[in-house]
């Protein structure tokens, strides 16, 4: 890919502040359960919630995004040619513009091998990627929003909470307290 034209923030937030963002975000634009492909959305806003062994694969070429929430047990998602026929249909994929954020996967085989499949799809492409990979809580549940019209994702979940409220403002630490590994490209900035 040739050089992106514009930089997505990345910002982690607390629940009641996502909460109130994805309310005005149309709910066909919600990546609903079972998290397969047919359930991806392409819009200027988009969200899911729940990604916790799943990852979530967001597209983007600053006007929309094409967002997949997808879960590993789910054999139809390791189906890399169903990946790439979807990404065709849904984004240009000769764009310049395009950029990719990947977040999520738990450290188990089956998990692994999705999240590689999907970053592996993005790299073939060389689409710029930001990694945001396998929450450090088990327990902790990751919600995710994109916004065209900011260039902005957002993420939360309990853990994000805890760390805010307990004073912590570097949001690149927050980030890297909640996920084992954060890769930010150069076309992203945390916010």
């Amino acid at each position: 890919m040739d050089k992106v034209s514009f930089t997505s923030l990345i910002r982690p937030v607390q629940a009641k502040e996502f909460s109130k963002s994805v309310s005005s975000i149309d709910r066909k634009n919600f990546v609903p359960y079972p998290w397969t492909f047919k359930q991806s959305v392409k819009a200027p806003k988009a969200y899911t919630t729940n990604i916790c062994d799943c990852t979530v694969l967001g597209l983007t070429d600053g006007k929309d995004v094409f967002m997949a929430h997808l879960c590993p047990t789910q054999s139809v998602n390791h189906n890399r040619f169903e990946l790439r026929r979807l990404l065709a249909l849904n984004m240009d994929m000769k764009s310049p513009n395009l950029q990719a954020v990947l977040i999520g996967s738990k450290n188990t085989k089956i998990s692994q091998k999705l999240y590689d499949m999907l970053k592996e799809t993005v790299d073939g492409f060389r689409i710029p990627c930001s990694e945001m990979k396998i929450s450090g809580d088990s327990g902790c549940s990751i919600s995710t929003a994109y916004s065209a019209e900011k260039d902005e994702w957002l993420i939360s979940c309990a853990k994000i909470d805890k760390l805010i409220k307990s004073g912590v403002k570097d949001n690149l630490e927050i980030l890297k307290n909640v996920f084992k590994k954060v890769n930010i490209s150069d076309c992203d900035e945390i916010a």
